[in-house]
Order: structure tokens, then C-alpha cells, then sequence
């Protein structure tokens, strides 16, 4: 798993990768074609990007599906579909940020080694 986040940044970065996230969740819910399904779906998927719960892998699935809905059903345009997948593309390749469950599963690990043992040889 830690091979799908490269790093959390935090402060400005990580409030911004915040509110990329929540941009993301929002356009996934205001949107209004498909079945009642499709909405569970779409609004467990948008729960997951919210708390930054395997954030590559749920704005991948945001894209495809920004996509599916330009394709096949019809209820975007091409320039609203073309700003979701970019946006869910950003999302995908930046991460999910410090303030996320994600940083907090596979965030930064602090690794201590215990100390050298001076080991002399006599000879």
C-alpha cells in the first residue's frame, strides 16, 4: 500500500490537497443521472475521498466514471467532464495529504535503531 503515496505534505499543501479532495466528493454528488445504486456508489465513494481513504484508487474510480457519464450517459458536457476528469486525474497522481486517513495509515514512520556497539578488536 505505501507505493500509492509518495508524501503527506501539510500546512498549505495538505489544506489544499484537502480541499481538492472535498471538490472531488462534491462533484460525485451533485450529480444527478443514474439509479438509486448508482448513487450509493457514488456516495460511498465520495465518503472515502472526504476522510482520504485510499484517495489514488477513489479518484481514479471518479474519473472513469466522469468519463462513463460523458460517453455513455450523456449527463455532462464535454467541458464538465473534461474539468471532473482532471481534476480526479491532479487527485489521483498528488495524493491524499496530511489530513487524511490515509497519512494516518501509511503516513511518515519514524524508525529508531539502537546504538552501535563499539566493538574493538585486539589484536
Amino acid at each position: 500500500m505505501q507505493r500509492l503515496f509518495s508524501m503527506f505534505p501539510e500546512g498549505g499543501p495538505g489544506a489544499g490537497l484537502l480541499l481538492l479532495r472535498l471538490s472531488v466528493a462534491l462533484s460525485l454528488l451533485l450529480h444527478p443521472s443514474g439509479g438509486p445504486l448508482m448513487h450509493a456508489v457514488l456516495a460511498l465513494t465520495a465518503l472515502g475521498l472526504c476522510l482520504g481513504v485510499l484517495t489514488p484508487l477513489l479518484a481514479l474510480v471518479c474519473g472513469l466514471f466522469s468519463f462513463y457519464d460523458f460517453m455513455a450517459m450523456g449527463g455532462v458536457t464535454l467541458p464538465e467532464a473534461s474539468i471532473r476528469v482532471l481534476t480526479a486525474g491532479a487527485l489521483a497522481l498528488l495524493g491524499p495529504g496530511a489530513h487524511s486517513l490515509d497519512a494516518r495509515l501509511f503516513g511518515r514512520r519514524v524508525i529508531t535503531l539502537p546504538p552501535r556497539k563499539n566493538t574493538s578488536v585486539d589484536e
